[in-house]
């Protein structure tokens, strides 16, 4: 780690990430300390302060810049601007599953044995990211009639989205299929299912059926 030639060539701020989540990977816990670690490096306390606020916001800013550079790079893609939402979306998650990966064993370590309703503090700037992404998303389906817009219940969209996105995670981590081919058809199933929802009055027929059932139910509830 205290070689020059990196010292020289490589950023400190992507030193100092790749220092701590191979770390954190192979011995399971995260640097003991900022001290520690800047010796590793080779750096000063001030050098790593500059990059980050505390050992914390590393792991955060990794997982950031970890989906931003996958929200990059699909994107850019030449045939992305003739994409409905559901492609845009499509696309995304197959390039998730790619990039994925390359990082499995870290990805199982931090995320495997959690549900895709925890919201682990690692993943706030990720989430962040995920969901600028899959509002513009929403938003180019409702422009296109691929979408219905929904008012209140529209907004929840990218939450509801990123829940998708962990439950792929998690499908992704315990798949043992040859391949993968179990989260692609995963993911094209549960896509397809989102988006026949996304764009019928199904969540609306559910919401004024909730409505008028949930008091019914609460009344005769009272009478008992």
């Amino acid at each position: 780690m205290k070689s020059t030639t990196k010292k020289h060539t490589i950023p400190n701020r992507e030193r100092i990430m790749e220092a701590y989540m191979e770390e954190l990977q192979n011995s399971g816990h995260p640097p003991v300390s900022v001290r520690r670690l800047c010796q590793d490096l080779d750096l000063s306390e001030k050098d790593f302060y500059r990059e980050f606020t505390s050992l914390n916001m590393v792991e955060k800013h990794f997982w950031k810049d970890w989906m931003e550079s996958l929200v990059t790079a699909v994107t850019s893609g030449k045939e992305w601007s003739a994409f409905s939402s559901k492609q845009r979306y499509l696309a995304f998650l197959f390039a998730f599953a790619g990039k994925a990966l390359e990082c499995r064993s870290l990805l199982e370590q931090r995320f495997g044995q959690l549900t895709c309703f925890c919201s682990p503090n690692s993943l706030e700037g990720l989430k962040k990211i995920f969901k600028i992404f899959v509002s513009d998303l929403v938003n180019h389906g409702v422009d296109n009639g691929e979408i219905a817009p929904r008012g209140i219940v529209g907004s929840l969209y990218p939450e509801v989205l990123y829940i998708h996105w962990r439950s792929v995670l998690n499908y992704f981590l315990k798949d043992e299929s040859h391949g993968f081919e179990r989260t692609d058809a995963f993911i094209e199933k549960t896509v397809e299912f989102a988006f026949d929802l996304l764009s019928t009055q199904a969540i609306d027929s559910a919401a004024d059926l909730a409505r008028f059932v949930l008091p019914q139910l609460a009344h005769f509830g009272d009478k008992n």
